[in-house]
């Protein structure tokens, strides 16, 4: 793959750990990002992977996450939304995450960028310097699960709701993009025959969000070679097993990168079933 390679991690809610194995093979196989996006909560994948954390590092926080916040995702939401428990629930993360990351985007290995949503507008708002910790935090801030966070005078919150693959905000001089993707919402018509009211709603949210990758790819990919390594396996609000979702985002990965030509071009390497419904997309699938 030609340099600068840029890695940017998409929305995913509880397949977002599945980036954590992707990263895994590619720790393994010596690929290293130039530079790095991301959004959701891929931002804490995107932010300890700029700060050159090992993904054994990454392995525990996505394990501690789970153990005290993301196990029940709808215990969560209940937490959320009583005051004080809400302010404690983003008050261990926010420690958390300080003891994780560096205090200051220009502390890391690599440049970053992290994309949020302006509460008041539903603008993009893409953060790339200053404090890190708040910038993890306001783009990783679901709706229901995690309040909005102040930034320079605005609220911002998930920045899945506005890019959620992250595409715009890669830096020009990337020459080959690396897509961690984990928001494919696409299921079949028995499994959400089974979905409860809040499931729908995650799905509603996730098909919503997934429509904006179409335009970003096809931009993305006019100009640079894209990798993409995608999952779908796993509903959206299980956070139950991060380990075995960790495991699907190795296989695929490594299926990708053993598919890969020994040189590539400008298109869409690794196109998912899921996004291959549009022709744009299958004109720019190599």
């Amino acid at each position: 793959m030609k340099g600068p390679i840029a890695v940017v991690t998409t929305f995913g809610l509880g397949r977002t750990p599945a980036q954590v194995g992707m990263l895994e093979v590619f720790e393994e196989r010596g690929i290293a990002p130039d530079m790095v996006v991301g959004t959701s909560l891929g931002a804490f994948n995107a932010a300890a992977l700029a700060a050159g954390h090992s993904t054994a590092q990454m392995r525990a926080f996505w394990l501690w996450l789970h153990d005290e916040m993301l196990g029940t995702p709808v215990r969560a939401i209940a937490r959320a939304m009583t005051g004080v428990q809400s302010r404690r629930q983003e008050q261990a993360l926010r420690n958390r995450i300080a003891q994780y990351l560096p205090a200051s985007f220009g502390d890391l290995q690599v440049p970053l960028s992290l994309v949020a949503t302006e509460l008041s507008t539903g603008g993009e708002r893409v953060l790339d310097s200053g404090d890190l910790v708040g910038a993890v935090m306001a783009s990783a801030a679901l709706p229901g699960l995690f309040p909005p966070v102040e930034w320079d005078s605005s609220h911002l919150i998930d920045g899945g709701l506005v890019a959620g693959m992250p595409l715009n905000a890669v830096p020009e001089a990337a020459k080959t993009v690396i897509v961690l993707d984990t928001g494919a919402s696409a299921v079949s018509p028995e499994v959400v025959e089974g979905y409860r009211w809040w499931e729908v709603g995650a799905l509603a949210y996730a098909h919503q969000i997934r429509e904006q990758a179409v335009n970003a790819l096809v931009n993305a990919a006019a100009k640079r070679t894209v990798v993409i390594v995608s999952v779908d396996t796993g509903r959206l609000l299980d956070f139950s097993d991060p380990a075995a979702c960790m495991d699907s985002g190795r296989e695929a990965a490594e299926e990708v990168l053993d598919g890969l030509p020994a040189r590539t071009r400008r298109g869409i390497y690794g196109l998912p079933a899921a996004l291959a419904e549009f022709e744009v997309l299958r004109v720019l699938a190599q």
